[in-house]
């Protein structure tokens, strides 16, 4: 069992073999030279670490130093904004797979967020099985290219975009308190984690702080009946009566729990396919909503309809063709299915106004500021603090602009996504 502990500053200096052993390469391909790490790109990760805001955690098992995971400030391979740091996280090959990577990470995360950093960010190969463990931590894709993407962790800090987001710890106690529901014993189903506390805003443009949780489709009823025995269900925030799909499927059911916003997504087997229904599309990979249909603070596209709400945000009903524009040029292969069955689907202007309508009798987005307690107060219930509150949401052409900040290092990589990447999973 691996102990982990903060790395102490006369073990920093086995850091350089870390980041070597953290280089990916494919099956079959030949390791890249020791003096690899040499170079400016990949030196600048462990060169005089120490400085101010460097962070570094390890594992520890028999006295040997098994593991570890790093930041710092830094314009790196993971470069995703100034003041967000920068991680790589190594784990020997006789030690992979023991879940001793996810200690690391997880104790990273917690240190940097005490230290109220608003953001981690990294570099991983797309290929790079571990992709999977840092989507279940919660980071999600911010830019990126065929072959790597750069993928942040919002953590609530004090920058503007998080100000005022749910506190990290409230949202962890929202996730737990549904998780061990009575009720949910053995019923909820974590499909790829929990997603993730309080980190799904930024990426998605969803609202920050909430939390999804995937469920078996014919379990939602249990949840519903969960949901009102706890006095959690509010009509106005569930999805299920959305009539924008011929089938009338299951959209999930939303509630605020102990401040916080968690989705429970309903998923089922189709063939030997897991899908997840949508709001907006008829069956996707994805439950996105807000994304699919209602995209807040969306830049481009066909715009038919933006309202202003209390607090400052915009929301803005997107027509299946912008949808599908954005999901053309993102290069991702999720978004690749998305665009094949919108083109199933067809772009049918008489089923987005439909869409539009729906979401504005809905107003699965609209209950936050000022409208919640005015919302309550109609309701006969006494005001309490708003459930949650919005960052600012990021565009798509602003998440690809972080490439362009990663310039100083110009020029192709001898080795793409070299570094937080491990050969498997750590």
């Amino acid at each position: 069992m691996s102990k982990i502990r903060e790395m102490l500053p006369g073990e920093y200096g086995l850091l350089d073999e870390f980041l070597y052993q953290a280089i990916h390469t494919e099956p079959g391909e030949p390791r890249p030279p020791r003096s690899v790490t040499a170079g400016p790109a990949l030196g600048a990760y462990v060169e005089g670490f120490g400085r101010t805001g460097d962070v570094a955690v390890c594992a520890e098992e028999g006295g040997e130093v098994v593991g570890a995971a790093w930041a710092r400030l830094m314009r790196g391979y993971g470069f995703a904004g100034d003041g967000v740091p920068d991680l790589a996280v190594s784990v020997l090959p006789g030690h992979r797979g023991r879940g001793v990577g996810t200690a690391l990470l997880s104790s990273l995360i917690e240190r940097c967020s005490e230290l109220g950093h608003p953001a981690l960010s990294l570099s991983v190969q797309r290929s790079n099985p571990a992709v999977r463990l840092y989507e279940r931590l919660g980071f999600r894709e911010v830019s990126g290219d065929d072959g790597e993407a750069v993928m942040a962790l919002p953590l609530g800090g004090s920058d503007e975009d998080a100000r005022g987001g749910a506190p990290f710890e409230r949202a962890r106690a929202a996730a737990l308190r549904v998780l061990t529901a009575p009720a949910l014993a053995g019923r909820a189903y974590l499909q790829g984690g929990l997603v993730p506390w309080v980190a799904s805003g930024r990426d998605s443009g969803r609202l920050h702080g909430d939390v999804d949780v995937s469920v078996r489709l014919g379990d939602m009823p249990i949840v519903r009946a969960w949901l009102a025995a706890e006095g959690l269900h509010d009509p106005v925030l569930d999805s299920l009566e959305l009539p924008c799909n011929d089938q009338h499927g299951d959209f999930g059911v939303h509630a605020v729990v102990d401040g916080v916003l968690v989705s429970f997504c309903p998923f089922c087997f189709e063939g030997c396919e897991l899908r997840q229904r949508n709001a907006a599309l008829v069956a996707t990979d994805g439950f996105d909503a807000l994304l699919e249909a209602v995209i807040p603070g969306v830049a481009e596209g066909d715009l038919f309809e933006r309202r202003g709400l209390s607090g400052g945000v915009a929301i803005g009903c997107a027509t299946l063709e912008s949808v599908r524009a954005v999901k053309v040029t993102s290069g991702r292969e999720k978004d690749a299915l998305d665009v094949a069955e919108i083109d199933r689907i067809g772009c049918d202007p008489a089923r987005y106004a439909r869409v539009s309508a729906s979401y504005r009798a809905m107003r699965i987005a609209c209950v936050a500021h000022g409208e919640w307690a005015g919302h309550l107060k109609a309701r006969g219930r006494p005001p309490r603090d708003p459930p949650l509150s919005h960052g600012r949401p990021v565009h798509h052409h602003q998440r690809k602009g972080a490439e362009s900040a990663r310039e100083p290092y110009g020029g192709s990589r001898p080795y793409p996504s070299s570094i937080f990447a491990s050969a498997a999973p750590p």
